[in-house]
């Protein structure tokens, strides 16, 4: 037989795949405890399956009577939040009913302010109008004297007009006696007629004159009274303005 050569190197790796073989009882031994570790995991899995459902059914125990407790707490909040509701809303009204007297008291002291201030108003606005009114009347009573002034000055052109009239029918009547006194002569008779006549027509001449001039006397006089009540009043008008 021809011998092979094996590389040195060959050699080495045989030997160490050799040191390094299992056996068939390592083997197994190792197959078991691998086996008893699987299952030991496997158990502790489910152990722990167990507890995280136990765990979970605690939770979900603790979560109902957390509800409930939340629940509890939602009830006793609502009857404090109903209380306090109440407390607030007798508050609003208390507070509301003090605005409305406060609102009330200030209503009353601005119409007090108002009445006051309309008061005054109507006493300046009453001096104004006195004011104007004693300016007025004593234009009026300027003007009615002045046209006071004017009816004199007229009466008394009339008067003197009157007058000349008088002096003028006085000369006529002289010289109308002078002709009945020559034509008397002539006819006794019928100028002591006519002169009679002319007599009663002077007479009634003269009775009216006089009463014409007695007309006229008294409306001087009483333009002068007037006058003088013009003047009394503006004076008192005066006196009562300043």
């Amino acid at each position: 037989m021809s011998t092979v050569n094996i590389p040195t190197h060959m050699k080495a790796m045989g030997n160490l795949a050799k040191e390094n073989q299992v056996s068939a009882k390592v083997s197994k031994e190792k197959k078991a405890a691998k086996a008893k570790r699987a299952k030991i995991i496997k158990q502790q899995r489910a152990k722990d399956a167990n507890e995280a459902a136990k765990v979970a059914k605690d939770l979900v125990k603790l979560a109902n009577i957390a509800q409930k407790e939340v629940d509890k707490q939602d009830k006793i909040d609502a009857k404090i939040e109903a209380k306090q509701a109440k407390i607030d809303d007798n508050a609003a009204a208390k507070q509301a009913k003090i605005d409305a007297k406060a609102a009330a008291k200030e209503a009353k002291a601005l119409e007090k302010m108002a009445a006051k201030q309309a008061k005054m108003e109507a006493k300046e606005a009453a001096k104004i109008e006195a004011k104007e009114a004693a300016k007025e009347a004593k234009m009026e009573a300027k003007e009615a004297a002045k046209e006071a002034n004017a009816a004199e000055k007229a009466l008394v052109k009339e008067t003197n007009a009157a007058e000349k009239a008088l002096v003028k029918e006085a000369k006529d009547a002289e010289k109308a006696l002078a002709k009945e006194a020559k034509d008397a002569e002539k006819a006794l008779a019928k100028e002591a007629k006519e002169a009679e006549k002319m007599a009663a027509k002077e007479a009634k001449a003269l009775e009216k004159t006089n009463a014409k001039k007695e007309v006229k006397a008294k409306a001087v006089t009483e333009a002068r009274e007037r006058e003088d009540l013009i003047e009394t009043i503006v004076n008192r008008l005066s006196v009562e303005v300043a």
